[in-house]
């Protein structure tokens, strides 16, 4: 038997816990006196809102289901195979919307807004020039961190699956750039502070 009652409080509850506005059902159910598409309902901020949410949780998610039966090294390689796969999705949306990829600043700054695309608003940072040729990315929120303290997890869970999407973003944006991370929230620093720095030559 449906319920739809149910179901609609049941995801205003869910709205209401990730932190996004929570809309009137009598303002958003029609549109030019028709039916609105079930998909258009929903704000065009809090689909991305609540997909980043999600994107978040993916570490925590597939951890728990897996980790009982599977070798800590094979699941540790196992996911930094997805979240490098994942990281290189950030080059993916630098080149879609033509972000400069020249120099370090370039380099960070491409990569923190593409992770915020993916990651959502949760993801706080700002960026520096630190040394020449060289740039520092300040996270001072991490959306996988607060997921990993809503469930009650350690966040160091999150520190293998953030670091593999990382190392594979920046080269990938800029070959001649790498990652360096200097300090991280999910191992109990205050920010995570990440070093984009020209790649060793070998």
């Amino acid at each position: 038997m449906r319920c739809p009652g149910r179901r609609d409080a049941i995801m205003r509850t869910f709205m209401w816990t990730a932190g996004v506005p929570v809309p009137d059902p009598k303002t958003v159910t029609r549109r030019g006196g028709q039916d609105m598409d079930a998909f258009e309902r929903i704000p065009v901020d809090v689909r991305w809102k609540l997909a980043a949410r999600e994107v978040s949780a993916l570490p925590l998610a597939y951890r728990r289901a897996i980790r009982d039966g599977a070798d800590d090294q094979l699941y540790n390689e196992i996911e930094r195979a997805v979240w490098q796969e994942q990281g290189r999705e950030a080059g993916v949306i630098a080149r879609a919307f033509g972000m400069p990829l020249g120099d370090a600043r370039e380099v960070a700054e491409a990569f923190a807004a593409a992770t915020g695309v993916l990651f959502g608003p949760e993801y706080q940072y700002e960026i520096r020039d630190s040394a020449p040729g060289e740039a520092v990315l300040t996270v001072r929120k991490c959306a996988m961190v607060v997921r990993a303290k809503e469930q009650g997890e350690n966040p160091l869970v999150v520190c293998n699956a953030c670091h593999a999407y990382a190392n594979a973003a920046i080269p990938d944006l800029n070959r001649g750039y790498t990652p360096t991370y200097m300090s991280a929230i999910c191992a109990g620093d205050g920010t995570c502070s990440i070093a984009v720095k020209p790649a060793r030559q070998e």
